[in-house]
């Protein structure tokens, strides 16, 4: 197996786990604040998930900064140009900071939540444009990420 399918490979399971894992985080958050608050259960099931989701975006950002470097190490540096990709690092870097936020308590679990559903899946489509050839400017793609 060469390293670029490695890369690739290590990439989704990253997104998976991610976007995977915030789904949860949101259908498990739903249905615990049904009464108000979180049980003990609730929590461990929760901080279960937060578990998932840190060792996807581990995974997202390894495998993420070895593909930076793999194009710039094999000729193909133009990839880094494409503003699909610097749309992406922006989420994959708001997913980041949503967890550092969370993780120090400075933001309530309600909205951080929203914020890593929402941002995985728009870094998951995004990664399905790059591969795709589909040609947004980054305006567009955080314009899009930004309203919907």
């Amino acid at each position: 197996m060469d390293i670029y399918l490695f890369l690739i490979i290590v990439h989704l399971i990253g997104t998976v786990l991610g976007a995977g894992g915030a789904t949860f985080i949101e259908i498990f958050l739903t249905k615990a604040l049904r009464d108000g608050h979180v049980d003990p259960i609730e929590s461990d099931f929760l901080k279960t998930t937060f578990t998932v989701v840190r060792a996807g975006l581990i995974l997202a950002l390894l495998s993420g900064f070895g593909f930076l470097l793999y194009y710039q190490l094999n000729g193909q540096a133009f990839k880094l140009y494409n503003p699909l990709l610097w749309a992406k690092l922006t989420i994959v870097i708001i997913i980041a900071v949503n967890a550092l936020l969370l993780q120090a308590h400075k933001i309530s679990l309600y909205w951080g939540s929203a914020f890593s559903f929402v941002s995985w899946y728009g870094a998951l489509i995004i990664g399905v444009f790059l591969t795709n050839a589909k040609s947004y400017s980054y305006f567009e793609v955080m314009l899009y990420y930004v309203i919907y």
